[in-house]
């Protein structure tokens, strides 16, 4: 039973130094590193799952409810990130689309096509 907690409490440590290093790749906009980091995270979290029908561990449920807090939070601020930028490309997109639809008119050849026309109207 003690080394049950005991190993709980290790990895509780190490998940908790996961979560920080997921909330500073977050802020510093490091989303490839953040997603390592969660894939290092992955087998504390099975670990810690299967530790958890131990007896004893079950005491430590405050504080792995506060990590689970602190990365529920990580995970909703990746997500508006995401969001925030998938919105602006899409409006990079309509942008570069537009100029192009604009530098048509610019175009030499194009121009010449477009008086012809006008001339037999």
């Amino acid at each position: 039973m003690k080394s049950a907690v005991k190993t709980a409490r290790r990895l509780l440590d190490a998940l908790e130094n996961f979560v920080a290093q997921e909330r500073i790749m977050l802020r510093a906009g490091h989303y490839a590193q953040m997603a390592a980091v969660q894939r290092r995270a992955a087998p504390v979290i099975a670990a810690l799952c299967q530790l958890g029908r131990e007896p004893g561990v079950a005491d430590l449920r405050d504080r792995v409810s506060d990590l689970l807090a602190r990365r529920r939070e990580n995970l909703s601020c990746l997500t508006e990130r995401r969001t925030f930028l998938y919105e602006a490309r899409e409006r990079l997109a309509a942008r570069r689309q537009r100029l192009q639809f604009l530098g048509s008119y610019r175009n030499p050849a194009r121009l010449g096509n477009i008086k012809r026309l006008n001339a037999a109207v």
